[in-house]
């Protein structure tokens, strides 16, 4: 019975003993718990929290696109999880928390996108230098490259879902067309966006323009002077503008004028009696820029052109080995009409713009050397004898008497050889010279009207009312009769050309054997003149259409129309032909058919006028003197 309690006392008090320790053990163990073992996050990185709960000092690492904070602590802490956005596919990985031996993890998954790529903008550099981008995107997708993105390869073009690794390439440059920026398609799904590409092309700077007009420390110049240049060489066949930069105060601000031409004039007047410096800079479309040397002037009182005053508004740059003259004065207008910018100088304006305005003097303009005389007439406008659209009858008392016949007649007429001495006052003009000249008269009367001296010799005088239509009659009585000695075209008589006119067709070009080279006296397609059209390419437009010299009958003319009929603002190729023979003659050049034909620009007639022949006022014949 002892035995029996005694082991009954041991075993209650070693179970108080062991239930002691076990109170004690409980009392001491370490605790990590989190409350959550999984978090999801969307793709825009919107933040979480996570509470942990330890009685040991833990720490806590993850991915690297999650941010904690904090990432260690100990006792109940509330932890914000960051994810950042997601440009990519779903990515997923584990947050471990650790204290001791004791861990804890919580798994961790952020939502992808549908589509991304890494940029939208592509700027090539001249090399062409690939740029590599990634596309990242649930659904199959293609990028469609436009015709005018040609240049550009793209490896690959088309892809599945998932991340892929595109590289752009730009092919190397084969001419100087701009690469300019473009819009490539990349359809995804059921929907697109649109990738931006561009590339700068190669490019060297032009060379400095070398300035000629005014000359360094030039005093007493015209308050409207023209600046004058010369043309600027392009190591890469870019075309130039240039850019005029005048300066009245040594530099600290500039006045500037932009033109594609050698020589312009500033909008505004300078001022008298002032300093100058001013230089040009040549510009491509590239970016390439260069300026010129500066140089200095002094204006002076000169605000208007003096009488018999000769200005030089353009000098020759193409370095022929002379100068292919154009002189232009006016008739009826007075000292008033001389200022700087007046009525004169408008006129000038606008048949340079006219002359040139037509090929081939578009692509020649460079071996003209333009200038203008001043002559005061005593009272505006010109006599004019019969009552006509936009006239009267009058009687005007003008420096080289210009007459209109008035009525239905556009005939005009002047003081032919005070003309021709006024234009031997010109530098560099000769009686010699004087044979290659064209001499445009500007008549300052508002009509409708227009005729052309020719003589044998080469002389010419086109008198130009600056009337309706100014322009067209400038190309035709100018750039057509004086300076390309073309014939009428019109067809106004049912029969055939006299031969009296045949006879003097063949008498001037026995002189000259490019006169009247726009009509032809024989249909045999093995004969006539410009037979070596019908098998140039690019030149279809060239036949025998009969009808021309007012005749339509037993005469030719080359293509169907062209300004020598209508003024419009086109001449026929063998037109064409004609004025560069004489360009060179003039310039003492040699005339090359290949190199004319390689020049050649406009091959067709691009007018688009849509008159009929019969709605349009023929003006009338030249004048022909034969000495």
């Amino acid at each position: 019975m002892k035995k029996i309690l005694y082991t009954t006392y041991v075993t209650m008090w070693t179970l108080l003993i062991l239930g002691a320790a076990s109170c004690s053990k409980s009392d001491d163990a370490n605790v990590l718990n989190v409350s959550v073992e999984e978090l999801t996050f969307t793709a825009d990185g919107r933040a979480a929290s996570v509470t942990v709960n330890s009685n040991l000092e833990w720490t806590a690492t993850a991915p690297e696109w999650l941010t904690l904070s904090p990432s260690t602590g100990s006792g109940n802490t509330t932890v914000s999880v960051t994810p950042e956005s997601n440009e990519g596919l779903e990515r997923s990985g584990t947050i471990q928390f650790t204290a001791a031996d004791l861990k804890k993890e919580i798994k961790v998954t952020q939502e992808g996108v549908d589509f991304n790529i890494s940029q939208y903008t592509f700027e090539f550099d001249s090399d062409g230098t690939p740029i590599e981008a990634t596309i990242t995107t649930k659904y199959d997708w293609e990028i469609v490259i436009p015709e005018k993105a040609s240049w550009l390869e793209i490896s690959p073009k088309s892809g599945t879902s998932g991340a892929t690794r595109v590289t752009f390439t730009p092919k190397p440059f084969t001419d100087r067309t701009p690469r300019s920026k473009q819009l490539l398609t990349l359809n995804y799904g059921n929907t697109f966006s649109m990738l931006t590409v561009s590339q700068s092309m190669p490019n060297t700077a032009p060379e400095a323009p070398e300035l000629l007009s005014p000359e360094e420390n030039a005093a007493d110049v015209m308050v409207n002077a023209t600046f004058q240049w010369r043309a600027a060489t392009d190591p890469d066949g870019d075309e130039l503008t240039y850019k005029l930069m005048v300066s009245g105060n040594n530099g600290t601000s500039w006045t500037t004028a932009t033109t594609s031409e050698t020589s312009i004039k500033l909008q505004n007047l300078l001022n008298k009696n002032t300093a100058y410096i001013w230089k040009v800079e040549a510009s491509d479309a590239f970016g390439g820029k260069t300026e010129s040397v500066t140089r200095s002037f002094t204006t002076g009182e000169g605000g208007a052109y003096a009488d018999g005053e000769i200005t030089r508004w353009q000098t020759e740059t193409a370095g022929a080995p002379m100068p292919v003259q154009l002189v232009i004065m006016g008739d009826g207008y007075i000292a008033d009409d001389y200022v700087a910018g007046g009525t004169f100088d408008q006129h000038v304006e606008q048949a340079i713009e006219a002359f040139f305005g037509v090929e081939p003097f578009t692509t020649y303009r460079n071996y003209f050397r333009i200038s203008t005389v001043a002559v005061y007439s005593q009272e505006r406008g010109a006599t004019v004898l019969k009552d006509m659209s936009g006239c009267k009858a009058q009687t005007r008392n003008t420096a080289f008497n210009a007459t209109l016949e008035g009525g239905n007649s556009t005939g005009t007429s002047c003081n032919y050889d005070r003309v021709f001495s006024y234009a031997l006052n010109v530098p560099g003009v000769t009686d010699e010279v004087l044979r290659n000249t064209t001499v445009l008269l500007l008549i300052n009367l508002n009509v409708y009207a227009g005729t052309c001296l020719m003589e044998s010799t080469g002389r010419s005088v086109s008198m130009c009312p600056a009337g309706p239509s100014f322009g067209a009659v400038v190309s035709h009585e100018g750039g057509g009769h004086g300076f390309g000695r073309l014939l009428d075209e019109y067809r106004y008589y049912n029969s055939s050309l006299p031969e009296s006119e045949k006879e003097q067709i063949t008498q001037w070009r026995a002189i000259d054997p490019y006169y009247g080279y726009n009509i032809s006296l024989t249909n045999d397609r093995s004969q006539v003149h410009w037979k070596q059209y019908f098998s140039t390419s690019g030149y279809e437009a060239v036949g025998l259409y009969e009808g021309a010299c007012l005749y339509g009958l037993g005469v030719w003319r080359p293509e169907y129309i062209s300004c020598m009929e209508d003024n419009r603002a086109y001449y026929n190729a063998p037109s064409r032909e004609a004025i560069v023979r004489r360009i060179c003659r003039a310039s003492g050049t040699t005339f090359s058919m290949s190199s004319f034909l390689a020049n050649d620009k406009v091959k067709s007639d691009n007018t688009r006028a849509t008159r009929a022949p019969e709605q349009f006022v023929p003006l009338a014949p030249p004048i022909l003197i034969n000495k």
